[in-house]
């Protein structure tokens, strides 16, 4: 059974996704939660508030999944694969509502709270990069801006969410595989992608020449 603060947190998440923080009350969200306005503010400072913790919640979320398989894998291109594939399907997927949220609304955000997620995405980011750095070390990668790619792969997972629909002629982890073969067939080179061909759980219509 959800807490009072699960409860205002699901609706809120559940009225900014659809309808957008600008236009959603306080008074809309404590009804959708079944309680009163007055409660609301034993838990949350305000509307922002509310915003900033549904924000907050989902990325730290993200972080700890990134950086587990950080921690459990070496290789760093089987990193950055499972990453990828974690990123779009377990995550932007079944957090496709507070995914919209961070995309739409965290401007609305100001001072500490803006600072914060500002900090938290930044995070993320840096865990990608941090691979692609290692790869170039390595002497895996085509001659392309770090900054760019990591850019580049930042768009194509986040805006995983927004094209993906459930029913299409590819499931989710295929649409998936296809995002990273563009991605790996476009930053690696020959060395790089035969280092994916070999990996174990990268399915072989998917990988380089595939």
């Amino acid at each position: 059974m959800k807490s009072t603060r699960e409860s205002l947190l699901s609706a809120a998440t559940v009225l900014f996704s659809g309808k957008g923080y600008g236009d959603t009350s306080i008074r809309e969200i404590g009804t959708k939660a079944g309680v009163s306005d007055s409660i609301i503010y034993h838990y949350f400072k305000n509307k922002e508030d509310l915003l900033f913790q549904i924000i907050q919640i989902a990325s730290q979320d993200l972080i700890q999944m990134l950086v587990k398989i950080d921690e459990e894998i070496s290789d760093p291109v089987e990193c950055l694969y499972e990453m990828l594939l974690t990123n779009m399907t377990l995550f932007n997927l079944k957090r496709n509502k507070e995914i919209k949220i961070i995309t739409s609304d965290r401007h609305w955000l100001r001072g500490k709270r803006h600072g914060t997620i500002k900090d938290m995405l930044r995070k993320i980011r840096s865990i990608y990069v941090q691979k692609l750095y290692k790869m170039s070390e390595m002497g895996l990668l085509n001659d392309i801006d770090l900054s760019v790619l990591s850019s580049c792969i930042s768009n194509n997972v986040v805006g995983f969410h927004e094209w993906y629909h459930k029913g299409g002629h590819l499931s989710a982890e295929e649409a998936a595989h296809n995002v990273i073969k563009f991605v790996f067939n476009a930053s690696l080179n020959k060395k790089g992608l035969d280092l994916v061909s070999r990996l174990s759980n990268y399915p072989n219509q998917y990988a380089s020449g595939g």
